[in-house]
């Protein structure tokens, strides 16, 4: 037996590590009364914006602020 921590995302359940599950393994789910801090990828940026604007970008998301597409 294997626990891991996970949270959901809205669609599905996001692992924080690789564990294989087999078809029709059974699993026990525990929903806690914690949330997970929304991750977002800004990987479809890399390359557009300079590692400093990649930052301030990042920094900015992280403080809940608005991005402004046109700013960088």
């Amino acid at each position: 037996m294997v626990a891991v921590k996970a949270y959901y995302d809205g669609q599905n359940y996001i692992m924080e590590r690789n564990v294989t599950v087999k078809t029709n393994q059974k699993v026990i789910i525990t929903l806690l009364d914690e949330f997970e801090t929304p991750k977002r990828n800004l990987k479809k940026y890399v390359g557009k914006v300079s590692k400093t604007d990649s930052d301030l970008i990042e920094q900015a998301v992280a403080e809940g602020r608005k991005v402004d597409g046109g700013e960088w």
